[in-house]
C-alpha cells in the first residue's frame, strides 16, 4: 500500500522542555535497577522531588505514567517504544512508517485473503452468551435486534478483557489469577480554512503540552489532532458531556495556552470531531508477572488478547 514516513517522531514544545526532559530521563536511567517496585512517579520524585517529578511525567504527553501501577523499568519501555517520547532515550534515531491513505484498504485485503481461505465473516454481531451444550457450545449473538443462536465445538475469544467480563463466563476468577484494568482514550480533529501553522513551522510536527491537551500534531495543511489518555480522556469525556459550545471553548482556549500565537486569538474552527474510547488501553494489573499468551477455561474455550502480551503488562 502507499506508505511514507511517519512525521510524529519530531517534538516541539517551549522553553526547551524536551532537551530538559532527554537530559533528566538519561540521567536517572541507571538508577531504574536500584528501585525495582517503585512507581515511576515515585522513582522520579526519590531524586528530584514530588512537584518535579510530576512535571516531568506531564511533559511526557502520557498521563499513564503517574500510575502506580507503571513502574520506572516499564516506564521507560514505554517511552522508547512511542514515536512522540523515543527521542528522550537511545531509539530517537528509529524510523517508523504509515500507510497514507488510512488503513481501510489494508483490511480489506486481509479480510478478502482469510476468505479465499475459507474464513467466513459475520459482521456487526455482539456476542451475548456461551453455553456448554454436551461437545459444544452454544453461543448466542444479537445481530441488528435479534437473537441468533450458533453451536460450535471450538470457541476462541479474542476479546478485551472488559468485554470478556460482561459475558456469562466467570471472568477472570475462572479463567486467570490476574487481575485487569483499562485506560481511557480520547482523540479531538479540527480542520481550519487556512493552513495557519504552517508559518509557525509546526507543520507535521507534535507539540507537547502540560495542558489537558497534552499531545497536539500538526498534520500537513490537513488537520489538527490532539490525543489523550486517562485524566485528560476524561476531561475531555466531561467537557464534550457539557456539550459542544463548552467543549469547543476548552479546546480554543488551551490551544491559545500552549500555542505561539504571541496574543492573537484562534483562527476560526471550520469542522471537528472526536473519539471518545471508555477502554481504549486495556492491560493486567501484576506487571512484573509472566502472564500467558492465551487463556483457558475449565470448558475448553480460549481466549486471547492484546492485553495479556508481555511488553510490560500493556
Amino acid at each position: 500500500l502507499p506508505h511514507a514516513v511517519y512525521p510524529f517522531t519530531e517534538v516541539v514544545s517551549q522553553e526547551r522542555e524536551q532537551q530538559e526532559l532527554k537530559d533528566t530521563l538519561l540521567s536517572l536511567q541507571p538508577m531504574v535497577k536500584e528501585h525495582p517496585e517503585e512507581s515511576f512517579l515515585d522513582f522520579v520524585s526519590h531524586y528530584l522531588g514530588a512537584a518535579e517529578a510530576l512535571r516531568i511525567l506531564k511533559a511526557t504527553g502520557y498521563d499513564a505514567l503517574q500510575l502506580p501501577i507503571v513502574t520506572a523499568a516499564m516506564a521507560y519501555d514505554i517511552i522508547k517504544k512511542h514515536p512522540e517520547t523515543q527521542n528522550c532515550t537511545e531509539n530517537a534515531g528509529n524510523e517508523w512508517r504509515y500507510a497514507t491513505d488510512g488503513y481501510g484498504q489494508l483490511l480489506v485485503q486481509l479480510q478478502r485473503q482469510a476468505q479465499a481461505d475459507g474464513v467466513e465473516f459475520r459482521l456487526e454481531h455482539r456476542l451475548l452468551s456461551v453455553e456448554k451444550s454436551g461437545a459444544d457450545h452454544l453461543l448466542a449473538f444479537s445481530h441488528h435486534g435479534e437473537v441468533q443462536m450458533q453451536r460450535a465445538r471450538h470457541v476462541i475469544l479474542a476479546v478485551p478483557p472488559t468485554a470478556m467480563a460482561g459475558l456469562n463466563l466467570d471472568f477472570p476468577s475462572a479463567w486467570s489469577p490476574f487481575q485487569y484494568d483499562s485506560l481511557p482514550l480520547f482523540k479531538g480533529f479540527l480542520t481550519f480554512e487556512k493552513s495557519w501553522f504552517e508559518c509557525m513551522g509546526l507543520t507535521d510536527k507534535m507539540l507537547m503540552s502540560s495542558n489537558p491537551l497534552r499531545k497536539i500534531y500538526f498534520k500537513s495543511d490537513k488537520y489538527l489532532l490532539f490525543y489523550t489518555d486517562s485524566q485528560s480522556a476524561l476531561y475531555w469525556r466531561d467537557s464534550v458531556e457539557q456539550g459542544e459550545e463548552i467543549y469547543l471553548e476548552r479546546v480554543r482556549r488551551h490551544l491559545e495556552e500552549a500555542l505561539p500565537l504571541n496574543g492573537k486569538p484562534l483562527p476560526p474552527i471550520q469542522s471537528h470531531f472526536y473519539k471518545h474510547w471508555p477502554h481504549g488501553v486495556e492491560f493486567y494489573l501484576e506487571p512484573e508477572a509472566k502472564h500467558p499468551a492465551a487463556l483457558v477455561h475449565p470448558s475448553g474455550i480460549i481466549a486471547c488478547s492484546d492485553a495479556y502480551t508481555s511488553h510490560c503488562g500493556w
